[in-house]
């Protein structure tokens, strides 16, 4: 209201002048009124009575005074949200959303008419007073209070709809349909509950009870009980930014950009998704160069307009990141970005461990259907037992959850036969980080690889166990396998046959544009894709010097949007970030698939739609 009065037109009054201005003569007036409930209070409750049963009272009202106060110093929000009758002025009064000169209300200050039809003044404990005065009016009320009780609370909640608006006109009539409904003063109580630090056993309540996208709606409804329009700004935004911040779009599509963006590795709390989700909205180019720190992938990277538009309608399912960079094979990163489309599972992200992951994805496809010459991976050693070399299956990387993770399967071969003991663990260190006069690589097991020239195919490794190198201890084997079939003979074990059969997804082969977006309109989780020559899907990245150049190249398109009359196909190439889809258009895709089955072996048209 200060805000308000400090606007108003007027003629400039000058600094040096000694008459009263706006502002001083506002505050003066509050203080006036301070004065004036305070002496009434007093006055009250110098003849103040014992009231806690009204039952033999009539006409019984707020105190004038009391009611004045009410009026000065609470939020104009909650103001509008009272003003329908006087039943909801009680609600929104006993659900602490207003305020007097004293701030929070522990008392009720009425006047009545006692039995012989004097009027009299009296305070009133509040939860008394909203016993008694329930008897007598807004019968509704007490209910509504029971539902929102801590015990009915979260039942209620989940029967409420919480409607987004898609237009204007919607939102207008979702925005007054809140204003007339009378549990939205209960709600907006609960709001209030995670704005103050001394209610926060309440508020950790409420938090594992509410999810977060009802949360994120009643702090928009709540903020904006006064202002229409700041409510349905919130939801009408067309960036991808904006969604995210309502739960409308997962949060994963914008947090492991802001954390790259931002360097920060700890969860994010909401005021920083929002600071990031401001900078992406207001600086496009600033995705142009951050995002992928730690994960390498082509660049430069989309600017955030490109990216925000692509995110809005992309669907492939991205709750990690991948490094495309670290990857010798595109195909692996494609097979590990689909897999985990369909079968997501819980992947901590990290420069260190992120290859492995894309390891790990392809190592489980052959091993669930015991397909080990499509994961030939093995650790070689000298059986004590048989006096014989003995080799045993291994998949790169530390996971705590996975028997035949490296660091496990070396711990095993020391426990049986070099005589380690049976808690021992293996450590998996860089060589440039490895340093034996250090004590803290003085004892136990370490699997040593060189990082400047370890590849997810190739990488030569030696284990160190108490400052020894175990020389009868080796790693062999390369992954091979093929994306698509190369040979009909060996059909079952390429990528696209062994994930129908081991995650049961089905596959159809897409030929044209138009086919490709009924795909992706009727199947929810439907995604495209293929392996086409890269001169043709980013010519401006990959130029052709020789006649029937091509450099094979993986990618996932998973929705559209259409843009001009021209439909944008949002697309993801195998050495992309997987956060930043680019737009491809279908030309390139048709003349990429063309020109590489010219070349494939089995002339096949390699673009097909996947869904489970």
């Amino acid at each position: 209201m200060l805000a308000c009065l400090a606007s108003l037109p007027g003629k400039a009054i000058s600094q040096e002048s000694t008459a009263p201005g706006i502002i001083e003569s506002f505050e003066r007036l509050l203080e006036l009124h301070k004065d004036q409930f305070q002496k009434n209070k007093s006055s009250i409750t110098a003849n103040l009575k014992v009231v806690s049963d009204l039952s033999g009272f009539t006409d019984v009202k707020l105190d004038p005074q009391y009611v004045k106060s009410l009026l000065m110093h609470s939020d104009e929000r909650f103001l509008k949200l009272a003003q329908k009758d006087e039943c909801r002025f009680l609600s929104v009064l006993e659900t602490n959303l207003l305020k007097t000169t004293e701030g929070n209300i522990d008392n009720i200050l009425i006047n009545y008419k006692n039995k012989d039809g004097a009027i009299e003044s009296a305070s009133m404990l509040k939860d008394d007073f909203f016993q008694q005065i329930y008897k007598k009016k807004c019968l509704n009320n007490s209910e509504y209070s029971v539902f929102f009780t801590e015990a009915n609370s979260q039942k209620t909640i989940e029967g409420i709809k919480f409607t987004i608006p898609k237009t204007k006109a919607e939102c207008n009539t979702i925005h007054n349909e809140w204003l007339d409904n009378a549990f939205t003063p209960y709600l907006c109580r609960i709001q209030q509950v995670f704005k103050k630090p001394n209610l926060k056993r309440l508020a950790d309540f409420y938090r594992e009870r509410i999810p977060l996208v009802k949360r994120i709606y009643l702090d928009n409804l709540c903020n904006s009980l006064s202002n229409q329009e700041l409510f349905c700004s919130n939801y009408l935004k067309d960036d991808v930014w904006s969604k995210i911040l309502n739960s409308e779009v997962p949060e994963y599509k914008m947090s492991y950009k802001c954390q790259q963006m931002m360097n920060k590795k700890d969860k994010f709390t909401n005021l920083d998704l929002r600071n990031c989700a401001t900078k992406l909205a207001t600086e496009a180019k600033f995705c142009e160069t951050r995002g992928n720190k730690d994960y390498p992938s082509n660049f430069p990277l989309q600017n955030c307009d490109v990216l925000s538009t692509a995110l809005n309608k992309s669907k492939l399912i991205t709750d990690y990141h991948d490094c495309p960079g670290n990857i010798d094979n595109e195909a692996l990163t494609n097979i590990h970005r689909i897999i985990n489309h369909f079968a997501p599972r819980k992947i901590l992200s990290t420069k260190e461990t992120c290859s492995g992951e894309t390891n790990y994805s392809l190592a489980r496809l052959n091993l669930d259907i015991k397909n080990e010459a499509g994961w030939p991976l093995k650790v070689c050693y000298m059986n004590r037992v048989t006096n014989k070399e003995a080799c045993t299956t291994y998949i790169p990387g530390s996971r705590a959850d996975e028997p035949l993770s490296e660091d496990q399967v070396v711990a095993k071969i020391l426990y049986l036969n070099k005589g380690a003991p049976a808690k021992t663990t293996c450590r998996i260190v860089d060589s440039n980080t490895y340093n034996p006069n250090r004590s803290e690589f003085k004892f136990g097991c370490f699997i040593v690889f060189s990082g400047d020239t370890c590849t997810t195919m190739s990488c030569e490794k030696k284990v160190i166990w108490e400052e020894k190198v175990q020389q009868d201890i080796k790693f062999i084997g390369t992954p091979t396998f093929d994306y698509f079939p190369t040979v009909y003979m060996n059909e079952r074990y390429s990528f696209t046959s062994l994930i129908n059969e081991v995650k049961g997804t089905q596959q159809r082969m897409i030929r044209n544009l138009t086919d490709l977006k009924f795909f992706l309109d009727k199947m929810p989780t439907g995604i495209i894709h293929g392996i086409g020559c890269a001169e043709d899907l980013i010519p401006e990245q990959f130029q052709r010097i020789a006649i029937n150049q091509c450099k094979p190249m993986p990618f996932i398109v998973d929705g559209y949007v259409v843009k001009d009359g021209e439909s944008l196909l949002i697309s993801r190439l195998a050495i992309d970030d997987v956060h930043t889809p680019r737009f491809l258009l279908w030309p390139n895709i048709f003349n990429a698939i063309s020109a590489y089955q010219e070349l494939h072996p089995l002339s096949l048209w390699t673009l097909y739609g996947i869904r489970k």
